[in-house]
Formats: structure tokens, sequence, C-alpha cells
């Protein structure tokens, strides 16, 4: 701060000791450089003190200590001035007003994931093990830390200075995580840029359930690299925008972050929309309770009224996704659960417009596989396909996670029924449900509604026998979701399902470059054999097919030839119990293996978790981030293990370019890996 006066006084008297020169020398120069030079300085000195002041320095992040900066104790109240914050306003008040009327709801809506998507980071919010713990990856060393209400990390300097800066590579840099995204299978810290309130993202992510720090770049489906990024205000971007209630990006032509939002994480009024006036309203009849008609109850607002925002006394503003047709109900939902953007960029900026009751298609475009979005995409200078590609199968059909309402709103039971998202989930646990909290908010599924009683509620079960599945009713064959909801869709670390409600049918899935449900069961049989059944089955004409669909089971194919979301999804299915029961899994592990040195972090991962499921494979010692050398060593060992094996004798060998006698016909195996599909895949989930 002294130096940055220094060099305002400095200046201020170099320039007033140029006019005074000039003035004994030219009067007209003088003149000219008193109307311009010292009022251009007093206005640069202005707008550098007022950005001083919107962009305070934060306390020493560089000591090699205990992240407290010179022996000084920090505390995380220090670097509120450094990040986002919960403003209230727009009619948005918090959760926590909610409990005085709605104790139950609020207590299922703590339990869920939605709640916890984003965090103020604390040692008892964060998942992650901050207890002194390193990691090494790609030659650089990180270190987590707590100390008092603050987790700390420390990495090379030169992971978070700007390109091109000359810096050692042994310079080391302390800072602190001040928010958390994510708690349900991983979880994303973001550090404090220093500049009004942007983030950093830390570049290791959390993963849960294998309870370890990995790269972030290991934990999505896109193309490797060894490059290090910490994405340097994608929060303040992107996440924000469906990772909490009510977001504003509040970015000046400075490009400095003044980021709010009215709660961390996805609250109540993210759904029911703002709860002031609901507040309000009942307060007020509370305090004039003659105004009630008799036995009237809760007045509930009108459609009408609803779609333009309209409130007025006698009604209550508040929304209840329950009372909604199937449309505006399931839209709530979209309005994070889409592949869509704003109509109004500026929203982005200044908070959102969409509010629930209210068209979707009002403040929202989904983005489709036509000419409008094609038209859209041009405009904001990207490439129409490669943004297809990363989130869309070649017929439009969505193919990642987090965008379940792009995948419903295209389904018949929605276009032409009265499908909705709560048709199947439950915001709210209900008091009869006998699940465990963790249970329930796994996927918050409303009771029964992980079997076909999701579908007979409208489907009559009578006429879905076995005459229609064609398995036994008891088996994983006959579920309906199995075959109408496979899982195509990738994100997370896994395979999920499609919330496109579709059948299968070899010509179109091979079309599109996706999967089909019955091969995704029936690993081990070929695509002829698939097309065989449903022409028969059900009429749908088989396609002309080549000589390595005819001859070659489809797990194969896709687990050897396929692209890398191809790969990902092949082989979280050859750890799905259903199809190892169809597809006699003894067979699969030499594919799992085949893919524990594969070019892309995320299918590794998903072969090295299914591959240790399997009897015989479970103590080996692979892991998926380890150095390539390593990678190659258990590979060799897992192979050895299943040179070694006896495996029962199947009749279908030779698609699984399998000799009778056990062996890997090589040569089949390694020209087909060589066809593998190269192109580099970035899928957006």
């Amino acid at each position: 701060m002294i130096g940055e006066l220094t060099v305002f006084v400095v200046f201020w008297i170099v320039a007033f000791a140029a006019t005074a020169v000039a003035f004994g020398k030219n009067r007209r120069l003088g003149k000219l450089l008193f109307f311009i030079l010292i009022p251009g300085l007093g206005i640069t000195t202005f707008a550098m003190w007022q950005m001083r002041i919107a962009t305070p320095t934060p306390p020493n992040q560089t000591d090699s200590g205990n992240g407290a900066g010179d022996g000084i104790e920090i505390t995380a109240a220090v670097y509120e001035p450094f990040r986002p914050v919960e403003v209230a306003g727009d009619g948005y008040t918090k959760a926590s007003a909610c409990i005085e009327c709605h104790d139950e709801q609020y207590a299922s809506w703590h339990d869920s994931y939605h709640r916890t998507m984003t965090q103020l980071a604390t040692p008892e919010t964060v998942m992650g093990n901050f207890n002194n713990q390193t990691a090494v990856f790609s030659g650089r060393t990180y270190h987590m830390t707590e100390n008092g209400d603050l987790c700390w990390v420390e990495l090379p300097t030169n992971v978070v200075q700007p390109a091109g800066q000359k810096i050692s590579p042994n310079e080391r840099t302390q800072l602190p995580i001040v928010m958390s995204t994510g708690s349900h299978h991983m979880q994303v810290y973001w550090f404090p840029m220093g500049k009004g309130r942007m983030l950093g993202q830390f570049p290791l992510v959390y993963l849960k359930e294998d309870n370890r720090w990995v790269p972030r770049k290991s934990c999505f489906l896109e193309p490797p690299t060894d490059a290090t990024d910490i994405e340097v205000g994608r929060w303040n971007n992107t996440c924000l925008q469906c990772h909490t209630t009510n977001p504003k990006q509040r970015l000046s032509r400075e490009f400095v972050f003044d980021t709010q939002v009215s709660e961390f994480g996805i609250s109540c009024e993210a759904c029911h929309g703002p709860g002031e006036e609901h507040i309000a309203f009942h307060r007020a009849r509370r305090e004039k309770p003659d105004s009630r008609k008799p036995g009237s109850g809760i007045v509930a607002t009108s459609e009408a009224e609803r779609s333009n925002g309209s409130s007025s006394s006698t009604t209550d503003p508040i929304i209840n996704p329950r009372d909604l047709d199937h449309r505006l109900s399931s839209q709530v939902c979209g309005n994070c659960h889409a592949m869509a953007t704003h109509l109004d960029p500026s929203t982005r900026n200044n908070g959102h417009t969409y509010r629930p009751g209210k068209e979707l298609s009002e403040s929202r475009h989904l983005y489709r596989c036509n000419p409008d979005s094609e038209a859209l995409l041009k405009r904001q200078g990207q490439d129409p396909q490669a943004f297809y590609d990363s989130v869309f199968w070649g017929d439009g059909m969505i193919r990642v996670t987090g965008r379940e309402f792009s995948g419903l709103s295209e389904s018949p039971c929605y276009q032409r029924g009265t499908m909705s998202c709560i048709s199947c989930h439950s915001m709210h646990k209900e008091s009869e449900d006998t699940r465990s909290k963790a249970s329930w908010s796994d996927d918050q599924l409303a009771i029964d509604m992980d079997g076909d009683h999701a579908c007979t509620q409208c489907h009559d079960a009578e006429d879905y026998g076995k005459k229609h599945t064609h398995h036994d009713l008891s088996s994983s064959g006959s579920r309906c979701y199995n075959c109408h909801m496979p899982h195509t869709s990738y994100g997370l670390m896994k395979a999920n399902r499609s919330h496109q409600l579709f059948s299968p049918n070899v010509a179109m899935d091979e079309a599109a470059g996706r999967p089909n449900a019955c091969n995704l069961c029936h690993l081990d049989q070929t695509l002829q054999w698939t097309a065989e059944k449903l022409e028969a089955w059900y009429g749908i004409e088989k396609p002309a097919l080549d000589k390595d669909d005819s001859e070659v089971a489809a797990g194969v194919q896709w687990a050897l030839a396929g692209d890398a979301g191809m790969r990902a999804i092949v082989a979280w299915h050859m750890g799905w119990k259903p199809a190892r029961d169809a597809a006699h899994s003894d067979w699969m592990a030499r594919y799992l293996a085949h893919l524990l040195t594969d070019p892309y972090d995320v299918v590794r991962y998903i072969a090295g978790k299914s591959l240790k499921t399997m009897k015989g494979f479970q103590d080996l010692d692979y892991d998926y981030v380890s150095k390539l050398a390593d990678r190659v060593t258990a590979q060799a060992e897992a192979i050895q293990r299943w040179d070694s094996a006896r495996r029962a004798k199947e009749s279908n060998d030779r698609q699984l370019l399998v000799t009778p006698d056990g062996q890997l016909l090589s040569q089949e195996f390694f020209e087909l890996a060589e066809q593998r599909d190269d192109k580099p895949m970035f899928l957006n989930e």
C-alpha cells in the first residue's frame, strides 16, 4: 500500500514540474499539459484507488509455515472479501426461514446432496483429508493441512501464477480453501485469487468412495494431458449457475467479480421460488385470523398468477411443484438439469429471471441438434459439431449426466403423457419411507420407484408380462428401465441411466454411435444376434451388418475399438451384476485388463474398479493414476491371472476371441484393438 502511494506522489510531482517548465518556455504547451496531463493523472489515480478499495490484498499466503502468514493467526472470516458471499435480496430469504413451519421438509432437505452442493469450506464440512496429507502427481507435490477453522493447500507457485512468468519450480505457495463444490461422489475445492471474489480451483479432487486425492483432470472424460489447470474464475462463471440459489456473477468491466448468491447450495427457494412474500403472507394471516375463510386453508396461487409472477394479499405466492402440471413441474428441475443457456446473457451477471411455475423457455434456450441451436452456438463463437459431440449421441439424445430434463422432455411419456420428474423422484423423504437417510438421498427416489412400479403407475402390468419381455419375470431382463432407460449416459466416472425413454433398435442405435440396451446386458452376444431377436419378437427390421457384427460379440468390439466414451460405458457394464450374470463374466477380465493402460484416465479408473469386483482380482495392486510403468506391471499381472485361471467353457468362445481351451486369439484381439477410435473425446457432464 505504501509503495503504491509513493508511486502516485512521484507521478504528481513530475507532472507539476513538467507543467511549470512548459509554462516558462511555451505558454500554449503549458496550458495543454495542465488541462490534459493533470486531469488524466487524477482520473487514473481515482480509478486505481477505487479498484484498490474493491480488491484489497489478502493476507500473506506464501509463507512456508502453517498458513498463518508470518505467524499471525488467520481465520476464515479474513477471506470473506475474497470469495462469493450470501446476500439476501430479490425476495429470497434462506432455508433456515422455513424451519418454523416446515421442520420435517427442512430436515429431509438438510439430509440431501442438494444442500451440500456448495459449502463454505471448514474442517467440519470438507470431505477431503486435510490432516497433514501429501500427494504427488506428474512430478508436482501437494500438501494439505488444517489450521483453526481453515483448510490449507501448499503447491508449486508456478501452478497458480500467470503463464509466462519465470518462477523457480521449487518455489511454493500456501493458499486457504474457502469453498467446496460437490458432496455425493467427489468434492472440488476453491481458493481465493486475490482479485475481487474470483476463485481458483485446487488441481486435486477428493473421491468420496475411494477416500483419496486425485488430479481433477483424472475425474472427467477429456483428452489426456499432463498439464495442470487451476481453472481461474470457473466457479464464478459456471458452477454457481446451478450449484447455488439465485446466483449473480457480477463481473465488472474491469473483469473483477463481486459474485453473490442468496444461498450456497440448492435450497428450498430454488424449487419453490422466493420465500419473502410467502412468509409475510402467512404472518399476516396469523395476525388476522378472521381474514381466513372457514375451512379454506391456504389459498393456492392460480396458474395465471404464477405465470406472470403476480400475487395478492389473498393468495400464497409460493410454488409447490406437485401442484403444477407435469410440464411446469419438470421445468423446475430443468432450470438446472438441462443442457441450456440464458436467453439474455446479462441474467448470468445480474440474476436468473426464471422462477418456479413459469415457462422455462421464457428465460432459457434448451440446446437441441437443430438449426436454432446451431445458429446460437455460432453467434456464441462455438463450433456446433464439437459442442454436439460433447453432450449428444449422433441422433440428438443426451449422453451426459446432470441433463436429465433434456432427456425426459424428448420422451413420449412426457410429450404425450403426464410423466414428470416427481413421477419417480421425491425431493422430501416421506414419513412412511423406511429406508435410511443415506439410501433415500442417493437418488431421491420415491417409495417403490426403483422397480417396475414407476412404469405401472400408467402402464398396465398385465400388458407387459413375459410375452412382452421374453425374459423370466423375476430377472433383470424383465425390468422396464433396463430396456427403456439403459445406462447410456456418462458422468461422475460411471455409466448412468438415460432419462429419455426409448426402445432398443440395432439400426438406430448403431447409427447414433450408441450401445443398445440388449447388448449392454448380453455383452457376449453379437449385434446380429440382437437384431434377429428384436425382429422375431417385435418386428423391428434387421439392418445389414458387417462380418464383425455377425461374428464378434458387441462387448468385445466396444471395449477394443470403441471411442473413449463407449469404452467407459462398456467397462462399467462389465462390473454391473445383471450384465455379468447374463454374459458370464469370466472372459471380461481379459478385456478389462486391456483397458488398465487406456490413454483416458477415467476409462482406466472404471476398468480397474470393475476388474477388482471379480473373483481372483480383488487384491490386484493397481492405481489408475500411477506411473505408466506401474500400470503396465499391474496389467501384466492381471493378464497372467486370467491366463492361469480355470474358466468354464462357453458355447460362444469364438465370438469372444477365445479358443475352446481358454486361450486368447491374440491376432484377432490386437487387430481389433488397433482399430480403436482415438478421436479426442470431451464429455461435458
